[in-house]
């Protein structure tokens, strides 16, 4: 998914604002309660992006000039983007920057049913089990160490919600989560056709290698080959443990050849480097 190049002045569809401050100490869980009321009167400007408002901001303090999300006056929060982690851009830098980032994080719907390389299909992902999610209310299935009463009260708040298996949590909207579903599905189904492709699934191969440092990684096919598919560990003779790997994921020459020749170049760049 390579990166476009935006034009950070906004144009006629956008709305500017003079922006006014709202008194507040701005740390991340009071922006990320703000309202998209609180978001308009704030704003300096505001553009829409895939039907998501993007309000740009300047909170002072820690987090300055920054880019905030909203679909349909749900604050998709995840989504947002602060200067604190780009210091030393200038404001048109960090407004390009966020136009950017901000159309490689949100989709249309009808974006799930193209798949164009591994860090798309990724970008998409994420979205479908993070940001869409965050356009309704719902219950996060994600709780460390319970307590027997804190356990009883999440069973009864949810024992008439919907469960997303997308998106790891309860929703009251039944038809908002097989939306969520389907979706995802789309996306599934056009990962799985480009998953046909030799130079698709090296580019994946490679990709994973990195995120687990294969090269000083004593269990690094292990790690790399389960971003793939469920594997249990091989324990066995080493000789055949990649092997063993290809036939739990019913790989054939296609993946082979592309996963051998994937870690040859992953190879030939660390000894480029060094």
């Amino acid at each position: 998914m390579g990166n476009k190049r935006f034009n950070s002045k906004l144009n006629n569809d956008n709305e500017l604002y003079k922006g006014r401050k709202i008194m507040r100490e701005w740390n991340i869980k009071t922006i990320e309660a703000m309202t998209e009321k609180e978001a308009q009167e704030m704003a300096e400007a505001v553009m829409t992006v895939k039907g998501h408002k993007v309000y740009f901001i300047d909170f002072g303090g820690y987090f300055k000039f920054s880019a905030c999300v909203f679909y349909n006056g749900a604050h998709i929060y995840y989504a947002n983007d602060y200067e604190l982690h780009h210091n030393g851009r200038n404001r048109e830098e960090l407004t390009t920057m966020y136009i950017c980032n901000i159309h490689n994080k949100v989709f249309d719907d009808s974006e799930m049913d193209v798949v164009n390389g591994y860090d798309d299909y990724n970008a998409k992902e994420n979205y479908l089990r993070n940001y869409y999610p965050q356009r309704k209310e719902h219950v996060s299935i994600f709780c460390i160490n319970p307590s027997a009463e804190e356990q009883r009260e999440f069973e009864e708040k949810t024992k008439n919600m919907f469960y997303n298996p997308i998106g790891f949590a309860f929703f009251d909207d039944e038809e908002f989560v097989e939306r969520n579903k389907e979706l995802y599905a789309h996306l599934s189904a056009a990962y799985d056709k480009s998953a046909k492709s030799y130079e698709f699934m090296k580019s994946a191969f490679l990709k994973e290698m990195y995120n687990h440092e294969y090269g000083i990684n004593w269990q690094a096919d292990f790690d790399t080959l389960s971003a793939f598919g469920n594997i249990e560990y091989h324990r066995g003779d080493y000789s055949t443990e990649l092997e063993d790997y290809f036939t739990q994921l019913g790989y054939g020459a296609m993946e082979k050849r592309a996963y051998i020749d994937a870690r040859k170049e992953y190879f030939k760049r660390h000894n480029d480097e060094d």
